[in-house]
């Protein structure tokens, strides 16, 4: 544990303003001047993560990319609060070895984490997602301090397969997950059907990459699945996987090693992003998996390369069971958002400002889960099973454009999506436009699958952020992310009841009060 025990929490850096009332990141608590009453700026622009504990703990814990670093908020105020500040430092893992240093030793050129998504899935753990240096960090989520975790790498597993992991047949106590892996792939050609040709640390004679870009992660049925989007540059993307490992947790520190097994799926579609572990409302425990396809640097529907899915994992077996294909849609790279009753699914769109939805009725039907062969595609075209797919690439939900908006050429949108605890209602941001869209859902009854798509009307549409145009730098923009607070407004709480990541110009964590009268 040398070295990443010593965390440095950051204090009064990039001209912050020190403000006290917390003590859970072991030091003093900072936080710039905010420039709207409704939100809490961080030192930099674009946090990467953000998730809410529960109706009890009322706090959001979110990551930022540079410097990187986890940050506890409480949410009992008009804008979140600061508690507590935990920077990664420069051994993030625990191992005893600076991340820059172990990346040099194996590659050559030194290369540290990068914050990307968080999952607190219960109030004392947050599992954050870093590339670069590829890892799953573990952190008690309420105090942003980083938890133990003890590493093992069964007997059989080849020598160098996880270059960071301990040596076969070796256990450590450390803070981070390696997702560093050898991938051997069974189709060796990318997105642009480039031909991959073999790694040095993995096997030069035979095609293989290392993992990278480590993305969403998971824990359902006793395994934790961590999904690695493998970019490789420009547009292009090799063949996506989800690692899997075992993770055996009894409330104390987790025991993770990688599963022998199945050491990692295969997606059918490039990009692997979102995670999440969804139960269906048959309790069937599964996670689905965002292959947003891949994507280019630009806007629009041109930005969008190769197809999307979401795919469906039986995570007791583990195999991919089933896909919904979602065409030429270039998903946001969020997990699905699933409302309260567990029966729709949303995604939002990286290029456009547009909505997807799946009916996730469809993933009730056993027949899914039994047997090995491939998965079933939930398109309505394969005999005895329906189309799983209520808003898609071909028929997606437009939402509306600001009059005043973004220059499409520029940035046509790129929205992300939650629902409210009621499910009654989707809310929307889009990037571009600095919109804020609602979407009520009429749930009732229990039609044949999937969902007409009638059953879902915008409702309304504010714009509580500036458009992403020339003549607004400087002013509160850039949404992203979102999340809602579970409970019942005004009943559970009295604070606003849905939070939302602005990128700029920096980074903030902004509280909108939209059913929290």
């Amino acid at each position: 544990m040398r070295g990443r025990l010593t965390l440095v929490t950051l204090v009064c850096v990039f001209a912050l303003a020190c403000e006290g009332g917390g003590s859970g990141g072991g030091g003093l608590v900072v936080e710039s001047e905010p420039i709207d009453a409704r939100c809490t700026p961080f030192p930099r622009s674009f946090p990467s993560g953000l998730s809410l504990l529960s109706d009890a703990a009322r706090q959001a814990i979110v990551a930022l990319p540079d410097p990187p670093t986890v940050w506890s908020l409480d949410l009992e105020a008009e804008r979140p609060r600061i508690l507590a500040v935990t920077n990664l430092g420069t051994d993030s893992d625990g191992d005893g070895v600076d991340d820059e240093v172990a990346m040099r030793n194996l590659l050559g050129f030194p290369l540290g984490p990068i914050t990307g998504r968080v999952d607190a899935p219960r109030d004392d753990l947050a599992l954050v997602s870093t590339s670069s240096y590829e890892q799953v960090a573990l952190f008690d989520a309420s105090s942003a301090q980083p938890r133990g975790v003890m590493v093992e790498t069964p007997p059989a597993t080849p020598s160098g397969r996880y270059p960071l992991l301990p040596p076969p047949g070796d256990s450590a106590l450390r803070t981070a997950v390696s997702t560093l892996a050898c991938i051997f792939p069974r189709d060796p050609f990318d997105s642009a059907g480039m031909p991959i040709a073999g790694a040095t640390v993995c096997d030069p004679n035979v095609p293989s990459y290392l993992s990278s870009f480590t993305a969403g992660k998971a824990v359902a049925a006793g395994r934790l699945f961590v999904a690695t989007s493998n970019f490789a540059g420009g547009n292009r993307f090799r063949p996506g996987t989800v690692l899997v490992y075992e993770w055996i947790d009894g409330g104390g520190t987790p025991q993770v090693r990688p599963d022998t097994a199945t050491p990692y799926l295969f997606t059918e579609r490039f990009n692997p992003t979102g995670v999440a572990r969804v139960v269906t409302p048959d309790r069937r425990e599964l996670v689905l998996v965002t292959t947003s396809g891949a994507i280019g640097q630009g806007t629009g529907a041109a930005n969008v390369v190769t197809e999307a899915a979401i795919e469906v994992i039986d995570p007791t077996v583990p195999r991919i069971a089933a896909v919904v294909p979602l065409g030429f849609a270039g998903p946001s790279f969020e997990a699905i958002a699933v409302d309260p009753t567990r029966r729709v699914g949303w995604l939002g769109a990286s290029s456009q400002n547009r909505l997807y939805a799946v009916d996730l009725r469809a993933l009730d039907d056993a027949r899914l889960y039994a047997g090995a062969g491939p998965p079933i595609l939930l398109d309505g075209l394969t005999p005895g099973f329906p189309d799983a797919r209520i808003f898609s690439a071909d028929a997606p939900l437009v939402l509306p454009e600001r009059a005043d908006g973004a220059p499409p050429a520029d940035c046509e949108g790129f929205t992300h999506v939650a629902t409210n605890d009621a499910g009654s209602e989707v809310f929307a941001t889009d990037f571009c436009d600095g919109t804020f869209t609602r979407v009520r859902m009429d749930l009732t009854g229990n039609p044949a699958i999937p969902w007409p798509a009638d059953r879902f009307v915008v409702a309304s549409q504010q714009t509580p952020f500036a458009a992403v145009r020339s003549d607004t730098f400087g002013l509160l923009r850039a949404p992203g992310a979102l999340a809602v607070r579970p409970g019942e407004p005004a009943v559970d709480y009295t604070t606003p009841d849905v939070l939302v990541i602005a990128g700029q110009p920096e980074g903030q964590l902004c509280a909108l009060r939209v059913e929290s009268r």
